[in-house]
């Protein structure tokens, strides 16, 4: 027996032939009727829509790339994305991440496809094999810097309950990173001839030119006690690329952006750095403990958020009262939550 259901749907569907056929609606262009063509061209998104429109008129000007061009216009840019399946694929990931965020009610929604996004965008990134040159550096360097950030803001908002499986994960970003310092010193000279220069060059000389602080003081101090000068080195120079991520960040607004210069260290700092974090050096750890205080103060951007007390206090626990006088300032950011 036919269900109700059943007859009102083939109804419709007769309806739908009869009318086609009155009006006479043709298609002109025998490429719309290749399944060839089809598969290649499938319907729009709403969702991607939604992404790229969210990337544009609010993630793009926390990047800061709303200045890419001294008018302040964002079309330069856009054409880099379009052009680009990777870059395309990775910021309407950066995008979902956002909105998993500010969005809680849908956050598994938006981080399920986030994640998507991310693994179409390292697809067909490492499926082209690009060559770096005046034509590729600009969307491989903003491929890079937007996956570095998103793996950051991803490992520091969303950690697991293993403080020392947060640092693995945690090591595993500032190890991404480390390839956008090498995208980014393969193609310097080229960035530098492309509509990126003055942003890059305005950001070069805030770093630069900053007032010098004094939060990493005590730290240095310390450091330079260690009996091992090769070590001590090494410690020194993550200690003074904090310092000047500090300074920065104290700064008015970038014309760069808000977080350029906070991911200036995750982006500085040297492999052999990461090899002593990765070896639970207590030094290590105590100077992750100020890169911690530096994302506290600057706790009202969505990448960030309780992550930087998270790991203060963690590392605090972790190490214990023996290196006290190591973490004493950063310390200072616990008392005051209490």
């Amino acid at each position: 027996m036919i269900s109700k259901a059943t007859a009102l749907v083939s109804t419709s569907q007769r309806k739908s032939k009869s009318t086609a056929r009155n009006n006479k609606v043709y298609v002109n262009s025998s490429r719309a009727a290749d399944p060839g063509v089809m598969h290649d061209s499938p319907p729009v998104n709403k969702l991607h829509l939604e992404l790229f429109h969210h990337f544009i008129t609010d993630i793009l000007t926390f990047l800061g790339l709303d200045k890419f061009t001294p008018e302040g216009s964002a079309i330069d840019m856009t054409k880099y994305i379009l052009s680009s399946p990777f870059l395309m694929n990775q910021v309407l990931a950066f995008a979902a991440l956002h909105l998993s965020i500010t969005q809680p009610a849908r956050q598994g929604f938006y981080q399920y496809h986030s994640s998507q996004l991310q693994t179409h965008a390292l697809s067909e990134f490492n499926s082209v094999k690009l060559g770096v040159s005046a034509e590729t550096c600009v969307p491989m360097f903003l491929f890079s810097s937007c996956l570095g950030m998103h793996v950051l803001a991803e490992k520091l908002l969303f950690r697991p309950d293993s403080f020392q499986t947060f640092l693995d994960d945690f090591i595993q970003s500032l190890r991404m990173h480390s390839g956008v310092r090498a995208v980014s010193g393969q193609s310097w000279h080229l960035l530098l001839r492309s509509p990126l220069k003055s942003l890059l060059e305005n950001e070069g000389m805030m770093l630069d030119q900053s007032t010098s602080g004094n939060e990493c003081l005590g730290l240095l101090a310390h450091v330079d006690t260690m009996l091992d000068p090769a070590i001590s080195s090494i410690y020194r120079q993550a200690i003074e690329h904090l310092q000047k991520a500090y300074n920065a960040s104290r700064s008015p607004s970038s014309n760069f952006s808000r977080i350029g210069p906070i991911i200036f260290w995750p982006v500085t700092i040297s492999s052999d750095y990461i090899n002593l974090l990765t070896e639970r050096r207590p030094e290590a750890l105590a100077v992750l403990s100020y890169f911690g205080a530096l994302l506290h103060m600057h706790n009202e951007m969505w990448t960030f958020g309780d992550s930087g007390l998270y790991i203060i206090a963690s590392i605090n626990h972790y190490l214990g009262s023996e290196w006290e006088s190591w973490l004493r300032w950063p310390n200072t950011f616990i008392q005051d939550e209490m």
